[in-house]
């Protein structure tokens, strides 16, 4: 209940915005960062919509509502990219040691996008009006002293991933999760069932569901996949895909 309560007041959210850009006929920004999901279907006669997130593969993005007499080159997101930078060198820190001591601080969720973690720094991205509080107030993760510094979005390193080469009968969800978890089709079809999977970001419970280049997949305990590339075909006339699995 608590998730579709949620998701309703992100996508009221989205509608002011949509509404305060046909009002004033200007660049409207969000004042947090949505999950993609509720940003792909975002669709408007006479206006545009433009996200900004930590990197490529980011699940969590600002939205900017603007009229069409706007181009992407006026747009000037609210936000700051920082590294957390661990002085400690005997202290091992992960994702969610970061995550948690950020919000221990009484920041929203909302108000922070993704996070990376790679060679024991962490590096993320924030509203504009909420980087000196972090910068002041995050001192310390765990037991480790950290300091916070602002860089620019081109030092953000990419998620990292593993690519796969993989077969399939059909471009049916169903299969490539059988595919990519190593089950059988029919235990692969039951965690579908349970709502173990996710499309692009969304549950999805339909087997039967065709599955494209360009798709994300979460199976859950097993990882995210990305769909980048169909090669061809096999001799037997299996198709043949490229995948991402991120480390």
């Amino acid at each position: 209940m608590k998730s579709i309560d949620k998701t309703n007041n992100n996508l009221e959210k989205i509608e002011n915005c949509i509404e305060l850009a046909e009002k004033t006929d200007m660049i409207v920004y969000s004042k947090q960062f949505f999950p993609i999901s509720q940003l792909n279907k975002l669709k408007h006669h006479e206006l545009n919509f433009s996200f900004k997130g930590l990197n490529e593969d980011c699940e969590k993005k600002l939205l900017a509502v603007y009229p069409k007499d706007f181009t992407e080159e006026d747009l000037f997101f609210p936000v700051k990219y920082f590294k957390i930078e661990k002085k400690s060198k005997f202290i091992d820190l992960e994702h969610k040691h970061y995550l948690g001591n950020i919000l221990a601080l009484g920041l929203k969720r909302e108000s922070l996008g993704d996070l990376i973690v790679k060679n024991g720094h962490c590096y993320g991205i924030i509203l504009e009006n909420m980087f000196d509080f972090l910068k002041e107030n995050l001192l310390r993760v765990n037991s480790s002293p950290v300091e916070i510094i602002e860089i620019d979005e081109s030092e953000v390193p990419q998620n990292e991933y593993q690519e796969l080469n993989i077969t399939l009968a059909s471009l049916r969800l169903d299969s490539l999760v059988a595919e990519l978890t190593n089950l059988s089709r029919t235990l692969g079809t039951n965690y579908i069932d349970l709502g173990n999977v996710q499309l692009n970001y969304e549950v999805e419970r339909e087997k039967s569901t065709k599955i494209a280049v360009g798709d994300t997949i979460i199976i859950k305990k097993y990882g995210k996949f990305k769909i980048v590339e169909e090669n061809g075909l096999t001799k037997k006339e299996k198709i043949k895909l490229i995948i991402r699995k991120y480390i």
